[in-house]
């Protein structure tokens, strides 16, 4: 009894769903008899063929939506095609659309319309993976085809930066060196894209100071790498915050090139490298040889940001001895003392002089060297007394001096004073 009831309701459940099928249209993706294709005017990479892809589209394109009706291989005119577009999915705003048009006698239905472009949050809202559905009903069969589509800037730049000679990331720069750009671009579509690429610089005061244009090709749904190590800052650049841009267009505007994307920015420094040597002076003019001399050197940091360099004091072609000088701020001024030992020097007068080395990007160099102060060695003669054994010499005889005036004033007080004498004279009488 419990088999019976479970064949009734196997039944019953089979008959249910064969009515269900039969109400619902029957569905043909494709077939050598009902054929509906999707495509778009993006040759050659339209979307031909069922289920395939079309090229990447730009904000603002125009796209053309096509279907090629058929029936054992002939076109299917007068039918009603309905499409359906859907923009990608996203947190704001998910555009869906419909369209119905009549295939002409070559079995084509054809519908247009723009991507759009909203005033705010754009590339959030469009940017990303298109859908269009197309359907017909072919001798009461339903045909579909679908095709998906990128929409983006064609080609974009991805990154922007300033470099060194060595393709290293860098930021600041000096005026009258050169300054390198790195620039990936992004190509989302099936075909490669000639690139008009533009890079400008604009230094603290908005003076165009670097322009270069360069064309190249980047490969389909591929980036690129644009290296560009040979701006030349120029001397006369303002210091300060610069900045250089980067522009990509389809050909040179001369040609009637367009933008691809927007302009990318990025910001460096430009500096100035400036050290001096602000004087030199001596401890003596004239010295015996034999002597040390204090060559007393003045330095002063006369650039944007704080050096470190090394400065080397000299008697007239000669080196006396080179100083290391460490992170000096800028507009500052340090002393250095250099000792200078006059041994086995010839009688003559000799000049001094110091020289601040130069600094990678350091353009006026003229004040790095200062020749100033002159001091005269002379040979000790043979029968001179040495100064020290001179100074000696007086200091004891001035005590002895003093040792003797003090003793003759001691005595001179305590001698007695003679009494006076008196003579008597008698006379004697006879």
């Amino acid at each position: 009894m419990k088999r019976k009831n479970i064949l009734s309701l196997l039944l019953l459940f089979s008959f249910v769903c064969s009515l269900i099928l039969s109400s619902q249209p029957e569905v043909a993706y494709a077939s050598e008899y009902r054929m509906i294709d999707l495509f778009t005017q993006k040759k050659p990479y339209n979307g031909k063929g069922l289920n395939q892809p079309s090229d990447a589209f730009a904000p603002q394109e125009e796209v053309i939506l096509y279907t090629n009706l058929t029936y054992q291989g002939a076109a299917v005119a007068n039918k009603l095609v309905a499409f359906e577009i859907s923009g990608p999915v996203n947190p704001l705003n998910n555009i869906t659309f419909n369209r119905i048009a009549m295939t002409n006698a070559s079995g084509i239905a054809t519908i247009d319309f723009r991507i759009p472009w909203p005033t705010e949050n754009h590339e959030l809202i469009i940017f990303g993976t298109w859908k269009a559905y197309a359907s017909a009903d072919i001798a009461e069969v339903r045909v579909e085809d679908t095709l998906t589509f990128d929409v983006g800037w064609i080609v974009e730049i991805v990154s922007l930066m300033t470099v060194d000679q060595n393709l290293q990331p860098q930021t600041k720069f000096t005026r009258g060196t050169c300054m390198g750009v790195q620039v990936v671009l992004k190509n989302i579509a099936m075909l490669p894209k000639k690139v008009t690429l533009a890079i400008s610089a604009f230094d603290a005061i908005k003076t165009h100071i670097i322009g270069v244009i360069n064309d190249f090709e980047v490969n389909p749904r591929d980036t690129y790498t644009y290296k560009n190590c040979n701006l030349q800052i120029p001397d006369w650049a303002a210091i300060g915050d610069a900045t250089v841009n980067a522009s990509a267009y389809t050909a040179p505007l001369t040609e009637g090139g367009v933008p691809y994307c927007p302009e990318v920015s990025t910001t460096f420094w430009i500096a100035v490298r400036d050290v001096a040597v602000v004087s030199v002076a001596p401890s003596a003019t004239s010295i015996v040889a034999g002597q040390t001399v204090n060559v007393s050197v003045v330095v002063k940091n006369e650039g944007s940001d704080s050096e470190t360099f090394e400065v080397s004091a000299y008697y007239d072609s000669i080196l006396i001895g080179t100083l290391s000088v460490e992170s000096l701020p800028p507009n500052t001024q340090r002393n250095l003392i250099f000792v200078w030992n006059t041994s086995g020097l010839p009688d003559d007068t000799y000049t001094l002089s110091a020289v601040a080395s130069a600094l990678p990007g350091e353009i006026d160099i003229s004040d790095n060297t200062c020749t100033d102060g002159t001091v005269a060695v002379r040979l000790m003669p043979i029968y001179a007394v040495p100064r020290e054994l001179t100074i000696i010499v007086l200091i004891i005889a001035a005590a002895i001096a003093m040792i003797i005036i003090t003793l003759l004033m001691s005595m001179r007080k305590k001698k007695t004073p003679r009494s006076p004498s008196v003579l008597l004279h008698v006379d004697v009488l006879p």
